[in-house]
């Protein structure tokens, strides 16, 4: 550790910010923060330099996203006519994780496939197995599980090698856990997720077991198990605030009829969400107030819209079915027809996308 304050040179603030990447990358999201602090007391005693404000701009947006904080994109001042390719992989790498975790799944795609061609240039082999991590949580979030599994378990395989990465090994087996929750694999799915939970309670990183809590309320509600996955998921509450948790609260509570907390967390969950989630929550309240069928209509086709133009093509095909199944319940086989082909339509296109990837 460099310790003293006034002038420090290039290469004592490189070897910090290297060594604050480190710590992100493998998730040590207290040693982050200790070393954040340290490099913004030294940051401003360097001379002018390009290069090393961009590096520091680039792990600083990196660092809001690790303690969850997507609510500010890449200054606009850091772009990505980079001529160092260390940064200009960085650029295009973290605006994909961005991207992703904000739902922008087109934007997300196009800043991965650039990240994916500089890679090349990076002999740093954590850094690959990094991407593959990465890469495996957007396959997940893309609703393609098998891919999900083919690059996380690349990724573990690298991680559960070498020492110093027990967390990192902990956050493939949380995605492997997860997507093998949406296979229907629901025994290997607890298994990993256990396994992942018991990794970060170990390594006593509460923040990451608590979204590990969210995918064990995800796996038992996905069982029907609405009162277990509520405690999971309240507990994770608590600590991890994101609009996916809130939403599951709300529609298994939903399911179990309970009106008024449904109310509450869709309240809660519109002030804190993101677009994508905006159009969950905005159904999940039409159908809590038991707007009639032209009036729910209406807000399932703002969601299908929204959904189509990221290439969402589950939720399409899956918001499609419930709304043809409203219409036939409501007698009207015409506009029942119209939706049953729209859902057997996009779930056409995504299984072709799942195909193509």
């Amino acid at each position: 550790m460099i310790v003293g304050i006034g002038v420090i040179t290039k290469q004592e603030i490189t070897y910090l910010l290297n060594d604050w990447y480190q710590e992100m990358r493998v998730q040590r999201v207290l040693k982050a923060s200790q070393l954040k602090k340290e490099i913004d007391s030294k940051i401003n005693g360097i001379e002018e330099d390009r290069d090393i404000l961009n590096y520091y701009g680039l792990l600083n947006f990196r660092y809001e996203m690790l303690v969850g904080n997507f609510k500010e994109d890449l200054n606009e001042s850091i772009t990505d006519e980079q001529t160092n390719n260390l940064l200009n992989y960085y650029y295009h790498f973290f605006k994909f994780i961005y991207a992703m975790e904000v739902g922008n799944y087109s934007d997300a795609r196009q800043y991965y496939e650039v990240a994916e061609s500089l890679l090349i240039h990076i002999p740093d082999e954590v850094e690959k197995a990094e991407f593959n991590y990465r890469i495996s949580t957007f396959q997940y979030y893309l609703s393609q599980p098998v891919l999900a599994i083919h690059y996380a378990t690349k990724a573990q395989e690298f991680f559960s090698r070498h020492k110093g990465y027990e967390v990192k090994t902990g956050a493939c087996k949380n995605v492997l856990g997860s997507a093998c929750n949406t296979l229907g694999q629901y025994e290997l799915a607890e298994e990993y997720l256990l396994e992942a939970l018991d990794i970060f309670k170990k390594a006593n990183e509460h923040s990451l077991a608590m979204r590990v809590r969210h995918n064990l309320g995800l796996l038992y509600a996905d069982q029907g198990l609405s009162e277990v996955a509520i405690r999971h998921l309240s507990e994770a509450i608590e600590d991890y605030k994101y609009d996916t948790t809130i939403y599951l609260l709300a529609r298994e509570h939903f399911k179990l009829n309970h009106r008024q907390e449904v109310a509450k967390y869709v309240e809660e969950g519109l002030k804190v969400c993101e677009e994508k989630y905006r159009h969950h929550f905005s159904i999940l309240e039409a159908k809590n107030n038991h707007l009639l069928v032209d009036e729910l209509e209406g807000v399932f086709l703002q969601a299908i819209e929204y959904f189509k133009e990221y290439d969402l093509w589950k939720d399409v095909m899956l918001y499609s079915e419930e709304l043809a199944k409203e219409w036939f319940d409501a007698g009207n086989e015409l506009k029942a027809s119209t939706y049953f082909y729209m859902s057997y339509d996009a779930k056409k296109i995504f299984q072709t996308q799942g195909a193509l990837k």
